[in-house]
């Protein structure tokens, strides 16, 4: 049996395999995985599922010449180890991203952070071939769920293989809801139509009678397989599409999935090939889940399935704003929650678990959800949505055009935003706050530190006429914090301090605070929760200070600082405004103390800034 170096693997050598080294290579590329993602933290399930369906990819593809694209981009761990990338730095600063990359193979053809992009690129990249008369395939491996985002189906219904040409859909299932044929005779055509026999069969039948003169016997053949399809099956969901349907078939099965793979690069026209896949194979508590936990999962033990990463005396924002949903939904029978397929993420099963009736996940439909929202608040109740910074992006239009527009009272909890770390550049939820900024009839907050989080949450009154979006951090905070609490008034706190030199300086977000506090007593300093409508008493202080400091490491530089700089412009500000903020960029994978300290925006060289300004 053949041994591997996955550190340096070349994968044209895939064509020399066995079927026992193919899956003796399967085994070894889950254990690689497992031992990568253990120490790095990462997206683990959705990978182990996806092994022996990439290597049957890339025995029938070539992932240099041919575009083969992952949807979403956090399955192709397996795909990155076989075009010979070292997975040992994954998600670590300089090293491997946890997505597809263009600048780190030329394999990487497209960088899929979001879900549900991958068939409308598709369609681009093959009508471009088309036009230039290249003939290379293009590959679409789409699953974990976001073929239910809407604009995947917006891309099924614009297949048209004259107009752009041929795609090969890979739909990895690894147990989404997509309806089935159903019914004995459904069954027992669909298991003629997809066992090899007959896709052999159907493909010598075309060979011998597709050419000229004979070729009307071809097409009243096909006719006539299509008709009896038509009155004896029930209607397979992808039958509305212009698409040859083949499956579903196992995808765990490398030999059966590579003369699937063969026979859709024969067809003439578009394919979809329905994989079926176990999410977490070959790890026991990912198999297990059904909660999500080993979707995507931090540093663990990989005998003991335990995390590594612990803080025994700190809880981290998710927890607190999970717990202060949860608390208000107690409190407010009105109130509902809403979330497009980040229940685990954002810690609500509690929530979830004890209002059944009163929780909504949505899946991978983050417009969907912001609508929903919308419906909720103009029958009256008070919904809270919690959806990731990143993720809110996608939902521009639905946010100022019918929460804004009309003066809709929508509880926004904003999950990761500011720096987030590994996760990388289609992540950092450093965006939101211009987006929300930018929009009218919007009120937003940045809380420093637990309790202020869990006060705007459970205090949340909905009065407000417009969506109020509160941003959480991926941070931890203390349990036991000795610092004694700070008083604050109208969103923000102030603490004079013994210098009269003319300026201040304002801070956001935990590192924020901590820069505030290693200056209280000695400078003027402001810890500011409420971006927006600005705190009245913030206007006329900081009017009094020749120089305003600015320290925000929550957003770019267009976000609150532009925001800030307009207002002072319009209440007539005369002096001077500086600010330290996340670059209007986008920032590679890292830790997060890495990303402060590259982009200089450390807590402690925010002081050594403020202190050096004149």
């Amino acid at each position: 049996m053949a041994s591997f170096d996955l550190k340096h693997f070349d994968y044209q050598t895939l064509k020399t395999l066995s079927e026992a080294d193919e899956k003796a290579l399967a085994a070894a590329l889950r254990q690689e995985i497992i031992n990568d993602v253990s120490l790095n933290g990462g997206h683990l399930s959705s990978n182990l599922g996806i092994v022996e369906l990439t290597i049957a990819l890339l025995k029938e593809f070539d992932p240099y010449k041919d575009d083969i694209l992952f949807d979403v981009g956090h399955q192709a761990y397996a795909y990155k180890i076989l075009t010979g990338r070292d997975l040992s730095t994954l998600r670590q600063k300089g090293g491997v991203s946890g997505f597809q990359k263009r600048g780190e193979s030329e394999a990487d053809k497209f960088e899929s952070g979001h879900s549900s992009t991958s068939l409308a690129v598709g369609l681009g990249l093959a009508a471009a071939k088309k036009l230039k008369g290249d003939t290379s395939a293009t590959v679409i491996v789409i699953g974990d769920a976001s073929i239910a985002n809407g604009l995947a189906f917006e891309a099924l219904n614009s297949l048209d293989d004259k107009t752009y040409g041929k795609l090969i859909i890979i739909l990895n299932d690894n147990n989404m809801s997509i309806s089935k044929p159903k019914g004995s005779l459904s069954t027992f055509f669909n298991k003629v139509r997809t066992s090899v026999f007959y896709q052999e069969g159907a493909g010598k039948f075309k060979k011998i009678f597709d050419h000229k003169g004979l070729s009307w016997f071809y097409h009243l053949g096909v006719h006539f397989k299509n008709f009896v399809k038509r009155v004896f099956t029930a209607p397979n969901f992808f039958s509305s599409f212009p698409l040859v349907y083949l499956g579903p078939i196992d995808g765990h099965n490398s030999k059966k999935t590579e003369k699937f793979l063969l026979r859709a690069k024969n067809i003439e026209g578009s394919v979809l090939l329905h994989v079926r896949t176990k999410k977490g194979k070959g790890f026991l508590p990912a198999e297990e889940d059904e909660s999500g936990y080993w979707h995507g999962t931090s540093p663990f033990d990989p005998e003991s399935g335990l995390p590594l990463i612990n803080h025994p005396d700190s809880v981290s924002f998710s927890h607190l704003s999970g717990e202060a949903i949860k608390l208000k939904m107690e409190k407010d029978p009105a109130a509902v929650l809403i979330t497009p397929a980040m229940k685990k993420g954002a810690h609500l099963e509690e929530a979830f678990k004890a209002f059944p009736e009163r929780c909504f996940d949505l899946g991978i439909a983050e417009e969907e959800a912001i609508e929903v929202a919308g419906g909720f608040a103009l029958k009256g109740l008070h919904p809270i949505l919690s959806i990731y910074s990143t993720f809110m992006q996608r939902g521009y239009d639905q946010i100022l055009n019918d929460l804004c527009r009309m003066k809709l009272s929508v509880l926004i909890v904003v999950e990761r935003a500011g720096l987030i770390g590994q996760d990388g550049s289609s992540h950092q939820g450093i965006f939101d706050a211009g987006m929300v900024l930018s929009m009218p009839n919007t009120a937003l907050y940045c809380p420093y530190d637990g309790a202020s989080l869990t006060k705007l949450i459970t205090e949340a009154d909905f009065t407000f006429p417009g969506p109020t979006f509160i941003r959480i951090e991926r941070e931890f905070d203390e349990k036991n914090a000795s610092s004694e609490p700070l008083k604050e008034e109208d969103g923000m706190i102030y603490l004079p301090g013994a210098k009269e030199d003319g300026k201040i300086l304002i801070g956001l977000g935990k590192e924020g605070k901590e820069a505030i506090l290693s200056l209280r007593g000695e400078q003027d300093v402001v810890l500011l929760n409420k971006l927006h409508p600005l705190p009245e008493k913030l206007i006329s202080l900081v009017k009094k200070k020749k120089l305003i400091a600015l320290y925000d490491p929550t957003s770019s530089e267009d976000g609150f600082a532009a925001s800030l700089s307009k207002d002072l412009l319009k209440a007539g500000y005369q002096g001077h405004l500086a600010y330290k903020t996340v670059p209007t960029a986008f920032i590679e994978h890292a830790s997060k103390k890495e990303q402060l300290e590259e982009e200089k925006i450390s807590p402690s060289l925010a002081v050594s800034w403020f202190k050096n300004l004149d």
